[in-house]
């Protein structure tokens, strides 16, 4: 709750935000999804915040991140998500290790749809898995939460008309890698949700189009994720020769 009160202290009207601002908005809404996973994790069992569940209880030892946080609500605790969950929270992730660990930019669009995207995925979590009315407790400051719900109408709109556009007019896509939707436009190299631009490369084993920085290794740039992967394996277990 405190996250996301200081995300909110950043986040003015949607198109009144700093690229600062961005920043500070898509690291205090990661933090949030972090917690608010672990939160459930903690309700399930004490034990299961725990890295490794042998040190519970402990306040030196480690506590899952939020991707393992995510696994185990879906292995131990038997929590569905949807698609649209997973990539939320996959998004928060990304972009909160771009911001903290390498060079960071983004443009307002993006941003705009990034922070809706987590948004939608927060309150309805925190609503249906944990029972945290938290639109009662913004509503008492009401700016505040009419600027939440405009982010959140923002991409929920915004997502639908890009999805229509793409099946009315069969349009080629793969998944962003921004925001992970199945929206990048092929032939224009542009994300229709998010309005990522990068470059599509066709990958010389396979021959299927994939985004450039959808691979993990620079020198492997031209093989697509699939083949890259597959590359790797017969690499680490000598059958490459």
């Amino acid at each position: 709750k405190d996250s996301l009160s200081h995300a909110i202290e950043h986040l003015g009207p949607v198109n009144q935000n700093s690229t600062g601002d961005w920043k500070r908005i898509i690291v205090d809404l990661a933090h949030v999804v972090e917690l608010l996973v672990k939160e459930l994790l903690r309700r399930i069992h004490p034990a299961f915040v725990f890295n490794n569940i042998d040190k519970y209880p402990s306040n030196e030892a480690f506590t899952v991140g939020a991707d393992l946080a995510f696994t185990r609500l879906q292995k131990i605790g038997d929590i569905s998500f949807s698609d649209a969950d997973i990539k939320a929270v996959k998004s928060a992730r990304e972009k909160r290790n771009e911001i903290e660990h390498f060079e960071f930019s983004i443009e307002n669009h993006e941003a705009k749809v990034l922070v809706g995207q987590v948004l939608s995925f927060i309150l309805k979590f925190a609503k249906e898995e944990l029972e945290l009315e938290w639109k009662s407790l913004y509503f008492k400051e009401g700016e505040k939460w009419c600027i939440l719900y405009e982010y959140k109408v923002f991409y929920e709109a915004h997502q639908k008309s890009a999805q229509e556009k793409i099946s009315e007019n069969e349009i080629p896509t793969i998944e962003c890698t921004s925001c992970h939707n199945d929206s990048f436009d092929l032939d224009n190299e542009e994300c229709l949700i998010c309005g990522h631009k990068e470059e599509v490369l066709d990958c010389e084993w396979c021959g299927a189009s994939y985004i450039y920085s959808s691979c993990e290794y620079d020198e492997k740039a031209c093989l697509c994720p699939s083949c890259e992967w597959e590359d790797g394996y017969a690499t680490v277990h000598c059958e490459k020769y």
